[in-house]
């Protein structure tokens, strides 16, 4: 065995010289085309565990190829050290090494498994406390796992996969995976259909997608292992493919995704008065307590969705929508599919008048949450036609209903609220009552109308003689994943008229 006592650990390396004499393992390589012509990039690591990024040009590749193929030591001897650079950087050494004319490569006898992980922790990668131009190691059990999908990205015809992974303690990551890495997903889904997936991706690129924290591949860069079987990580393995392993149920530190919902510890979020919000002046979380005061016509409270990912479907030209009906089943375009699709349904997108004791606001529930406090799903409310609204007067009585009744609402009031002047806040959660202060009603119970167990007793209605308020801007941040990127006015929110439902306190005897 080689002595490790005659190698220059990788971390002392410097580019004062060439003359160093390290012993190295490859831990991945691949194949760079760039504007000068093709190189051969590597990631190496010694026996101390130091890693540090490697590269050769064309002519060099196969002798290094053939000499150092991924998995293998060797021992290597002057070389240039440059300084690290790039956009994503495969390692956190500040110098890179380039094996040249001069330098000299040779196999090893050393035998050394280990495959020099250095995991990132979820939480790390969801606060933001890692940089982002570093790629990190990522682990996890697959969880909501899509189809593979054929995209156009770049001109291209590619390969993209999407799917949540999940660690040990329940906490999810979305990851999305081109190309090869979405090959290798799809040559195992018929075998695993039955079974945990769980992957180990190596090199991973930490993005931002529709203001979501990403996992993806780093181009060639990224190295992906399906139900890993090295030792470091085999017991990590098996305990990710426990069948009772689940979802975290909340995510305290950062807001991040939670399975399908955006989850935040509303327990700690401060309660303010709809006075405040309006002057809010910071992004932020907050929980309003209010009365429902108006339905806002304005809008339309549902939108067409694809119903594989809950986004917004457009439709498609020359289709006469008018004449069919739920049964027909038309076809519409789905951009993130990046075809034309028939599953499809509606998605609720409501919009609300709200007032307390100091103001009163405009409110926009998506998805979910709506859902929440109607009780019955946008699906069975719809009256089955694809035509635009030609009356948003008309509206289903479970809607109609919530005119007056009281609730604790969480709200995000984003980027767009503070610096752009939208009038209209998000709402993130139906919380719980325990702090709402006692109010007395006439109205029908909501309860009573099968609506969820999280709203707030219902209260009586305020009347209140208004105008017509200022178009309402749709906040674009923090939106829920069934929701996110709704444009404001589409075929089926056409501002026809201004005009609010209300409804009056019955009269006493």
């Amino acid at each position: 065995m080689s002595s490790i006592t005659t190698f220059t650990p990788l971390s002392k390396l410097k580019p004062y010289k060439n003359n160093w004499r390290v012993q190295v393992k490859c831990l991945h390589s691949w194949r760079q085309n760039t504007s000068f012509g093709d190189t051969f990039e590597m990631v190496l690591a010694d026996q101390w565990g130091n890693k540090i990024h490697a590269s050769c040009k064309k002519n060099h590749m196969y002798r290094i190829q053939r000499v150092l193929p991924a998995g293998q030591w060797a021992v290597i001897e002057n070389v240039q050290l440059n300084a690290a650079g790039g956009q994503y950087r495969t390692t956190r050494h500040p110098y890179k090494m380039t094996i040249s004319d001069e330098s000299v490569v040779r196999g090893s006898d050393l035998t050394d498994h280990r495959i020099f992980l250095s995991l990132a922790s979820y939480e790390e990668i969801g606060n933001g406390t890692l940089e982002t131009h570093f790629l990190i190691d990522v682990i996890g059990k697959v969880h909501d796992l899509g189809d593979v999908l054929t995209v156009k990205a770049q001109g291209q015809d590619k390969k993209r996969v999407q799917f949540r992974l999940i660690d040990s303690q329940g906490n999810d990551l979305a990851c999305c995976l081109w190309g090869s890495y979405a090959e290798q997903i799809e040559a195992i889904i018929d075998e695993c259909k039955d079974r945990t997936i769980v992957c180990l991706i190596r090199f991973a690129k930490i993005s931002f997608f529709r203001g979501e924290v990403q996992i993806t591949n780093a181009f060639d860069a990224s190295r992906l292992y399906i139900n890993p079987t090295e030792p470091e990580v085999v017991e990590l393995t098996e305990r990710l493919s426990d069948d009772h392993l689940l979802l975290s149920p909340f995510d305290k530190s950062n807001g991040k995704k939670d399975g399908k919902r955006i989850q935040y510890d509303w327990g700690e979020a401060e309660i303010k008065q709809i006075s405040e919000v309006n002057a809010a002046n910071q992004v932020e979380v907050c929980k309003i307590e209010c009365t429902i005061e108006a339905i806002d016509t304005d809008w339309a409270w549902f939108y067409f969705g694809c119903n594989r990912h809950n986004k917004r479907v457009n439709k498609i030209p020359k289709v006469d929508y008018e004449k069919m009906s739920k049964i027909d089943k038309p076809m519409f375009r789905c951009e993130v599919c990046n075809a034309n699709v028939t599953n499809v349904s509606p998605k609720f997108k409501l919009h609300l008048v709200v007032k307390d004791d100091t103001d009163s606001c405009n409110l926009m529930l998506l998805g979910s949450v709506a859902k929440s406090i109607i009780g019955i799903s946008a699906d069975d409310l719809w009256d089955g036609s694809y035509g635009d609204i030609e009356d948003p007067e008309i509206l289903p009585e479970p809607i109609r209903a919530l005119v007056g009744k009281s609730f604790c609402f969480g709200l995000s009031i984003c980027s767009d609220n503070v610096t752009n002047g939208s009038s209209t806040f998000l709402v993130l959660e139906v919380c719980s009552g325990n702090k709402l202060m006692s109010i007395e009603t006439d109205s029908e119970a909501l309860s009573d109308m099968g609506t969820a167990s999280s709203t707030m007793s219902s209260a009586g209605v305020l009347m209140l003689d208004t105008n017509s308020p200022e178009d309402p801007k749709t906040p674009f941040s923090k939106r829920k994943e069934d929701d996110v990127d709704l444009p404001d006015l589409t075929s089926t929110s056409k501002k026809l008229c201004t005009k609010w439902i209300k409804q009056e306190k019955a009269k006493k005897d």
